[in-house]
Order: structure tokens, then sequence, then C-alpha cells
């Protein structure tokens, strides 16, 4: 089973194509014009993209070459529909002039899921070894210091109050490691539900920043959001969880974070940008991975924020650049 971006601006026709996509055993995420899908395909990384040309606000031709420029979703391949591109596109892998028959389409499919790039698999190490490997660095640090500090205090004889904080807080990460750790498993072997309600997204979100506003007084917060509710359909405790990993992410480097949700008919997109050093192309690629290997990606706070957002039919991406800070972007469905 793939992911298959599908974008058109004539609701019948996008339907329709959705529905051979799904026959043919895919999942589809629908846009309804090109700036739709740009930001869906940012937050998704598709298998394959779908594009009608003639769409608002980015054509489909315009869309093709912003993919192609893309470092993580250029090798994504696309298939460009049209009544007015006579050839198509040299950016895009297929083209398919209006109209069409169904069973070109759907050969188009399949030619071109079977040309997409694939997930690399891992390599010299079983994933539980992996997975055990990562464990064991992320345990070692707070427990050696654990270990440290009781044994001085064994050997003073007494109780130091910077000691038992210092404990406190060491503990309280192997808790959050803990919890993280089965969240992870939940997710990678995809048996977690929502338990999804109708909320006011605003009001959560304030709810979070406000907290960390407490926690990271010396951060300057600074907040963008609609004065009135924004329903959403969410799991809150789920929500509360992709949100405080963004605001810790960004707030450990200090300076001023910003926290921005804005919404369209369609859909709803919270960002939070940070002044920090910024995030190398390398460690771009990885930054969702959750037990990469000598340390690069974001850990697993970063990947269940991802997998979540997944869940609720969005996604989470990111732009960064050396010394101009970072960006998350969270993109969820309105319907």
């Amino acid at each position: 089973m793939s992911l298959v971006l599908v974008a058109d601006d004539e609701p019948a026709v996008l339907e329709v194509l959705s529905q051979v996509v799904e026959d043919l055993g895919h999942d589809v995420i629908q846009a309804r014009d090109g700036e739709e899908a740009w930001n869906l395909a940012r937050a998704r990384r598709p298998n394959l993209v779908v594009t009608d040309h003639m769409m608002p606000r980015l054509s489909g031709l315009e869309l093709c070459r912003k993919l192609r420029k893309d470092e993580l979703l250029g090798g994504i391949p696309i298939i460009l529909l049209s009544a007015v591109l006579p050839h198509g596109a040299p950016e895009a892998h297929a083209f398919l002039h209006k109209p069409f028959e169904i069973t070109d389409f759907e050969a188009l499919i399949r030619d071109a899921l079977a040309a997409a790039p694939r997930p690399k698999s891992l390599e010299g190490a079983s994933a539980v070894e992996a997975l055990g490997d990562w464990v064991a660095r992320g345990f070692e640090g707070p427990l050696s210091t654990a270990r440290g500090e009781v044994e001085r205090l064994r050997t003073e004889g007494k109780v130091d109050r910077g000691a038992l904080e210092t404990l406190g807080a060491q503990l309280k990460t192997l808790e959050t490691l803990t919890r993280e750790l089965q969240e992870a498993a939940h997710l990678t072997a995809r048996t977690m539900t929502l338990r999804p309600v109708v909320a006011d997204l605003g009001a959560h979100l304030r709810q979070s920043l406000d907290a960390w506003k407490q926690r990271l007084p010396e951060v300057g917060w600074k907040e963008e959001m609609p004065t009135g509710p924004l329903e959403l359909r969410f799991d809150p405790e789920r929500m509360h969880r992709v949100v405080d990993a963004l605001l810790s992410q960004a707030g450990r480097h200090g300076g001023e974070v910003r926290v921005e949700l804005k919404s369209t008919p369609s859909m709803v997109t919270l960002r939070v940008k940070d002044e920090g050093p910024g995030i190398s192309d390398e460690e771009l690629q990885h930054i969702f991975e959750p037990f990469r290997a000598g340390g690069a990606g974001g850990g697993l706070g970063l990947y269940i924020a991802s997998e979540l957002a997944r869940l609720h039919g969005g996604g989470l991406s990111v732009e960064s650049k050396r010394g101009q800070g970072t960006t998350f972007s969270v993109v969820l469905p309105r319907s």
C-alpha cells in the first residue's frame, strides 16, 4: 500500500481520481488547488503525486517544478493531467491528456508507484537490535548521573537538596523515555488508535503554550491565533503530545519562539518558529527518524509527533537553514 496525493480543483474529478487510486489498494490525500497540494506533499511525503494542470494559486506545472527542486521531494514521481498542455512537461514522470481512459490512468499509477523511492531498510543490525542500542544509549546518561549522586550522598552521609533535585530530574527523564518508547512501539506497529472529539483547537493550543511559558519564562513566546473558536475533530491527549514536542524542540534554544495557528476552509496549519542555530541539510533528511544511529534525527519526540499528525489525517514538516532558525508545520484537514 502506498500514499498518493491527488490534486484537482474540480470536486467531481477529484473524487473520481481518488476512487480509482483507492480501488487499486492505496491511501489517498486530496488537495483542491496547487498550493494546498504543495503543503500536503511537504507534510505527508507521498509515494506519488497526481495533479491537474489548471488549478488556482499554483498550477500543476508549477507544482511539478517546486517538487523537483525540493531536496526531500524531488524523487517522488508525478503524473500530470491536462487538457491544454499537448505534450506534458519534462518535470513530470508521466502525462495524460484529458479526457483519458480510466484503464490508462490505472496503468500509469502502477508504473509510477513501481518507480517510486522506498524507505531504506535497516542495514547490518535488525530493527530490534537498533531499538535495543538506542534504549541503552538513551538510558546510560541519566542512570550514570543518578548513580553518581547516590554514591556521593552515601559517602558524605547527608542529604543534599541540589543532589535530590538532580536525581529527580534524571528520573523524570527516564520516565519520559519509557513513555515515549511505549508510544513509539505502538505507532511503529500501527496499533495506536485515536479518541477524537470536536473541540476548539485554539483553546487547546493556548493551554499548552501557557504551561510552557511558565516552564521556560526566559523564552520570548509570541503567538498569532484566531480570535474566535477554531473547531476541529482531534484527539486532545495525542494533540497535546504533538504540540508539546514542537514547543519543547523550539524552546530549548532560547530567544524568541513564534507560534502561529491559521485556517482555511479545507485545512488548519500550526507553525512553531524558533531563532535557534538551524538544522543542516543532512540532519533534515533524518529529523523524523526515531532510532537513527549516531545521534542524527529528532529522536522519539519528533517521530511520535509526526506519526500522530499522520493519524489525524495530516502531517508534520520542517524547514530550516543553518543560522536562520527552524520552522515546524503541522497540517490538519478540516473535514
